[in-house]
């Protein structure tokens, strides 16, 4: 599933990932539970991911905490870190992913955080997400188990059901660029749009 869900999603032209990320951004911005964060964790895009740049810098300008992901590769941990300056505090690290260079890592409480957008793979309707199998966020989610989860995610990556064990945490919801689902009411069988 991993592996057919990349290939769909690397064959997008970097001008349609883009376009795509705009409809999804829009979606999250009219969200009442997003514009009613003070305080968000955001995940750095890959080339192949929805877009997340805009939406930081928005953000940013509107007067939000925004946080990012600063990672410990070695304990596959992340760690919430301040960010002011998108443009000069964000170095590329491993396998491509940006992140705040040592000098602007300002760690954040975990409880003050109000909305954290989870990355992921593959999504079901149910808020169950696959990553890249490394365990990453869902050792941080265990965590933050207060906080609204939100996963942005073009429609290609929804699947009927994603195998779920016994450490993998949901998500609340999931913004595509044609919906907002709203996975707990999946959860509890009552279904989205």
């Amino acid at each position: 599933m991993r592996r057919r869900i990349l290939t769909l999603r690397r064959a997008q032209s970097f001008p349609q990932i883009e376009k795509k990320s705009r409809e999804i951004e829009k979606n999250l911005s009219s969200f009442c539970v997003f514009n009613n964060a003070k305080v968000i964790l955001f995940y750095l895009a890959l080339k192949d991911e929805v877009q997340t740049e805009y939406m930081i810098k928005k953000n940013l300008k509107e007067g939000k905490t925004i946080l990012v992901p600063f990672i410990n590769f070695r304990e596959r941990k992340i760690f919430p870190s301040k960010l002011k300056d998108y443009d000069k505090e964000l170095i590329q690290g491993r396998w491509g992913i940006l992140g705040p260079a040592r000098d602007f890592y300002r760690p954040f409480p975990l409880n003050l955080i109000n909305v954290i957008i989870v990355p992921g793979v593959a999504f079901d309707k149910k808020g169950n997400r696959l990553g890249f199998g490394k365990g990453f966020y869902d050792k941080f989610l265990k965590k933050v188990s207060s906080q609204v989860t939100i996963s942005l995610a073009f429609e290609l990556q929804l699947v009927e059901a994603v195998p779920v064990q016994s450490h993998d945490i949901p998500v609340d919801y999931i913004i595509t660029e044609k919906r907002i689902i709203n996975c707990l009411k999946e959860r509890n069988g009552e279904s989205s749009p």
